[in-house]
């Protein structure tokens, strides 16, 4: 099946990828310095200061995926101070204490929502229970379970893309929590379910577009909760 779940992610791109694409995207930027005509390029100049976004692509990936996301923490935290350095040409002052205050809310954040969420492991780690991260990122998923259970939906300075309309539900419900901070998603459902929206949104919201379904009774619901700051979600068939 083609799911984005906690241990097996087909969709994310792995830190090593990310990083073979960034070293080939550095070194186009030093061979066109040596075309005559580039020399001194302020943008060619930029770009090339902007190096520490591989290391937090990396780590933002392997946070993602579920795997190692201490690693990866280390990695975006080290990527965004190495870029707060090159941008700022040793303004340290001006550019590291926002990132790190940047980088320890969203630690805190997902360390609280893990907390929160916390799921009984019989269902939280089955195939069919979805759970997506995207910090400073986004993803786009099909879902195809023949047995959902629910999921949890994470962006933070990211969005998402959730395709649920080849998917048939186990119960007569399930529920996905989502939580937005400066991000936005979509979510896509079949016809005939009915959804329920349950979210506190602040400075934000969930615009429901669906079409009105056949009359069939019961039909499936799918509920949402969660919280949303500054951002919000579509739902649409």
């Amino acid at each position: 099946m083609n799911m984005d779940f906690r241990h097996r992610r087909p969709g994310s791109c792995s830190s090593g990828l990310i990083l073979g694409i960034g070293v080939i995207l550095l070194g186009v930027v030093f061979l066109l310095e040596q075309i005559p005509g580039f020399e001194g390029s302020r943008l060619l100049g930029f770009l090339k200061d902007l190096w520490p976004l591989i290391l937090v692509a990396m780590g933002a990936a392997r946070i993602q995926r579920g795997r190692r996301p201490s690693h990866g923490w280390v990695l975006l935290v080290v990527g965004l101070f190495l870029l707060a350095v090159t941008l700022g040409h040793g303004r340290f002052d001006a550019f590291v204490w926002p990132a790190m205050l940047v980088c320890a809310g969203i630690f805190i954040v997902l360390r609280a929502l893990n907390r929160q969420r916390r799921m009984m492991p019989e269902i939280s780690e089955t195939e069919d229970y979805m759970r997506s991260t995207a910090v400073m990122s986004g993803f786009k998923h099909k879902i195809l379970s023949q047995a959902f259970k629910g999921g949890e939906l994470t962006a933070i300075f990211g969005g998402f893309d959730i395709d649920l309309r080849q998917v048939v539900m186990e119960g007569e419900s399930a529920r996905i929590d989502v939580f937005l901070l400066f991000g936005g998603g979509e979510i896509r459902v079949p016809e005939n379910w009915e959804v329920l929206i349950q979210t506190t949104a602040i400075a934000g919201g969930i615009g429901d577009k669906k079409l009105f379904p056949s009359a069939q009774n019961p039909r499936p619901k799918l509920i949402l909760t969660g919280t949303i700051f500054f951002g919000g979600i579509e739902v649409k068939n």
